[in-house]
Order: C-alpha cells, then sequence, then structure tokens
C-alpha cells in the first residue's frame, strides 16, 4: 500500500497527537474502555424492538448498562456514525442517531463528534429533531485529517491512516446500520470501521489489494475481510450499536435496493458479537461472513452470544 505521509511526518504527528502509532505490542493499552471491567452490565448484548428506534435505542443502551459507564462525565466522544448515503436502509436512522447524542449529553459528555456530516435532509426525517436543535448544533464533525498508523500484529493490512479524532477521543463509539454489502455481503460494526479511513489509499487498499488499477471493485473477498479485521485492531469501540430497523437487504451499502424492517437496534460491548447477532436480520448466518471468523480470531470479540449474555427485549415507545 502507498504510504500518504513520509515517515518523519508520521513521527512529527505522533509526537503532536500525544498517542502512540504502532498496534500491538501495547498499542491498545492508551485506549481500555474507561468502564472498570466489573462496572459493566452483566448483558453483554442486547437487542430492543419496536416500531420506535429513538425508544429502542435508549432501551438497548440501558440493557447494557446505560451511556454513564461508557461516557464519563467531561469526555470527548468520536462517534463513527455510517451517515454517507441518502437512499433508505443505506444510513443509520436519524432517530437512533439523536438517542445516542441524548443519552451522552445527559452523561456530560464535553465534546461530541462525528466523523462524517449528514445530508441536508437527514435530521428533517426525525420527528423529535426540532426539540434537540440546539444539541445537534453542537456536535462537531471531524477535520477528516490522517495519521499513518502501524498495525503489527495485523495479517494483510500493515499500516492505515487514521482518522486523528479517533486517536484522541476519550470514547469511541461505533454506529452502524445492518445492511447488505455487494461485496463482503453485510455491513455492520466491523465493517463500519473503514469510515475512519480516507478512501485513498486506505480504503483501497482493502478493495483491490496491490492492483490499484484493478477494474473490479471486490477481486478477493479473504483479502477485504482479513483487512477490515486487521483495521478493529486499532481502536476497539467503547460500545457498538446496530440500526435494524429498516435495513437495506440488496444492492449494498449504497442502494436503492429491498428494505427490510427489523425494527430493532442492537447495543453491545462486543463487536464481533454484535455482527455475529446482526447478520440474522439479513438472513444470513455469521459463518458466511469471512471478516466474523477473523475478527474473532484477532481476540477482538466473540460468536458465543450466551457467552457474553443476551437480552432481547421489547421497548417502551411512550
Amino acid at each position: 500500500m502507498k504510504k500518504g505521509m513520509t515517515r518523519r511526518r508520521f513521527i512529527s504527528n505522533s509526537v503532536a497527537a500525544g498517542a502512540a502509532a504502532t498496534v500491538g505490542g501495547g498499542f491498545l493499552g492508551e485506549f481500555i474502555s474507561p468502564v472498570a471491567a466489573e462496572e459493566v452490565a452483566a448483558t453483554g448484548l442486547a437487542a430492543a424492538t419496536g416500531a420506535d428506534g429513538f425508544a429502542n435505542t435508549i432501551a438497548a443502551v440501558e440493557a447494557v448498562g446505560g451511556m454513564a459507564p461508557f461516557v464519563p462525565e467531561g469526555s470527548k466522544v468520536i462517534i463513527n456514525a455510517n451517515t454517507a448515503f441518502k437512499h433508505r436502509g443505506s444510513i443509520v436512522d436519524p432517530g437512533v442517531l439523536l438517542a445516542i447524542l441524548k443519552l451522552c449529553a445527559d452523561t456530560g459528555a464535553e465534546e461530541m463528534w462525528l466523523v462524517k456530516g449528514t445530508k441536508d435532509d437527514f435530521w428533517k426525517r426525525c420527528d423529535r429533531a426540532a426539540d434537540y436543535a440546539g444539541l445537534i448544533d453542537s456536535v462537531k464533525i471531524s477535520e477528516r485529517e490522517f495519521m499513518v498508523v502501524e498495525i503489527t500484529d495485523g495479517v494483510a493490512l500493515k499500516e492505515a491512516q487514521i482518522d486523528r479524532r479517533l486517536l484522541s477521543a476519550d470514547v469511541y463509539l461505533d454506529v452502524t446500520v445492518a445492511k447488505h454489502h455487494k461485496g463482503c455481503e453485510f455491513t455492520g460494526a466491523l465493517k463500519n470501521t473503514m469510515g475512519m479511513c480516507p478512501h485513498d489509499p486506505t480504503c483501497r487498499f482493502f478493495h483491490v489489494g496491490n492492483n490499484p488499477d484493478s477494474e473490479d471493485w471486490y477481486p478477493d473477498l479473504n483479502h477485504l475481510s482479513q483487512c477490515v479485521a486487521d483495521l478493529n485492531l486499532v481502536r476497539q469501540p467503547d460500545l457498538c450499536i446496530l440500526d435494524a430497523g429498516e435495513i437495506l437487504t440488496t444492492n449494498g451499502p449504497f442502494g436503492p435496493g429491498k428494505l427490510a424492517n427489523p425494527n430493532a437496534v442492537v447495543a453491545s460491548t462486543d463487536i464481533v458479537a454484535i455482527d455475529t447477532h446482526g447478520v440474522r436480520y439479513l438472513g444470513l448466518e455469521p459463518e458466511a461472513i469471512p471478516m466474523i471468523a477473523k475478527a474473532e480470531a484477532h481476540g477482538l470479540g466473540t460468536t458465543d452470544l450466551e457467552k457474553i449474555g443476551m437480552r432481547e427485549i421489547a421497548a417502551d415507545s411512550s
């Protein structure tokens, strides 16, 4: 993969960012969740169902211990929300994202940053948005400045350009929608991490490997899946939230395509577990999605939902 920064600039930026820039051999220790293990609820994954994505989100987060253990007062929060597209079922529902912003604000978060902005009509789709206009306006958008990070334990991906906000934030929330993907069949929390990287050169390398002139955007599923798993070594989310309200079941990730309405939101501290559960909303089995097994092999989580404790609940939208 081509280097987007010189080594000298990389070292300089590493010092300026105040963060280590090598994954493996201790890098992840810089980003351990501020939550003590004993404070995390026994439920490691919760799926809340109901007609209201806002209410589902609050119920799912409360079921895994609430937002406060993950977002301490005064913390700076980076939210990697899948909001870049426009078609229904291809992006996180605004009600889901609004509930997350409210929960973070209620815990006393000092700053909230979105990795990417939203389309002009995004918040118009949410009836509650007008009531939270001040909160929405307070959220900042990342400048999309990137830093090269070495991934020493990566199998296919040995370095990546990463949004600097991910490396400096106190808390990382991975917020995505369960949907079809033409290349790897499923987009969930693991795949969503690619939103932290620029299209060139990092994401391009995921897709075409060492053949930058390839006309086939998905020539090697194994390579793409391994790169996704490797990228998630950089920093594990403190909390993952998966929107499975209205989802795209064909022609993903962009759409338009066929839609399904599971009317669910899932929250988990385990990025492998949430995708293991999430693929079933598309009628898939986790064994059919290679990135899940590859991420589990890295020790990033488990496919054993009974092991982490799972709850399915009905949310109250009143």
